[in-house]
């Protein structure tokens, strides 16, 4: 199993990076993406698989109102937005289904969902936007397993993950026989607005994951 290959193996991962702001103190590009969106590292880990599977399908758990469709389509692939029944319903309002792109009403905790994606031997890649709250690091194995037994040859992105999470998937990661690489990316942490205060929460860390799966993976 290939780990952290590109970030200089487990080490890196484990050393809190130093934070990297613009101009205006906040994070640049790389960090968490507007509400439903996924991060600059997280689409650049949809687009690495998307290169070497066209024809995949992506599909993105909590998107809201995103629109990394249009960013991210390469006239090929098929995209799921998976979503509340309600929240599903508004999206379809704002943002109708087209032939490749469409809408469902599933939670993204159970196990409903996974029945929906179509043609798995083209590929599938599962994607999870950053959550205000941070997915907690049961909700993220629990994930991990799914995809792993559903998408054989897959790919799960877990975007904006609080460090602890982030740790718990990698070490789950790399005991999975059916993983055949993980990786992760630090992003630069959210600083609260306005003058310091003493007593302020310092800015929580964390970090873009990356799964993939081996072709004949298997729970």
């Amino acid at each position: 199993m290939t780990e952290l290959s590109r970030y200089g193996g487990c080490g890196s991962f484990f050393r809190r990076p130093r934070p990297r702001h613009g101009a205006s103190g906040r994070p640049g590009r790389g960090g968490p993406g507007a509400p439903g969106e996924l991060s600059a590292p997280a689409e650049a880990a949809v687009r690495g698989y998307l290169a070497r599977r066209p024809d995949a399908t992506v599909v993105v758990l909590g998107e809201g109102l995103g629109t990394g469709f249009r960013r991210l389509d390469n006239g090929r692939l098929t995209w799921l937005s998976v979503l509340p029944d309600g929240d599903a319903a508004a999206r379809r309002m704002l943002l109708p289904d087209v032939p490749r792109r469409r809408t469902v009403g599933r939670p993204a905790s159970g196990a409903g969902w996974p029945a929906l994606v179509g043609a798995v031997e083209r590929g599938v890649v599962v994607a999870v936007p950053g959550a205000p709250s941070g997915l907690p690091a049961g909700a993220a194995r629990e994930l991990l397993a799914v995809c792993a037994a559903r998408f054989p040859g897959g790919a799960l992105v877990l975007d904006a993950l609080p460090w602890r999470a982030a740790v718990a998937v990698f070490l789950t990661a790399r005991r999975h026989r059916a993983v055949a690489a993980v990786r992760a990316r630090p992003l630069a942490p959210r600083r609260p607005s306005g003058p310091s205060r003493p007593g302020r929460r310092p800015p929580s860390w964390t970090a873009v994951c990356e799964v993939r799966f081996t072709a004949g993976s298997s729970a």
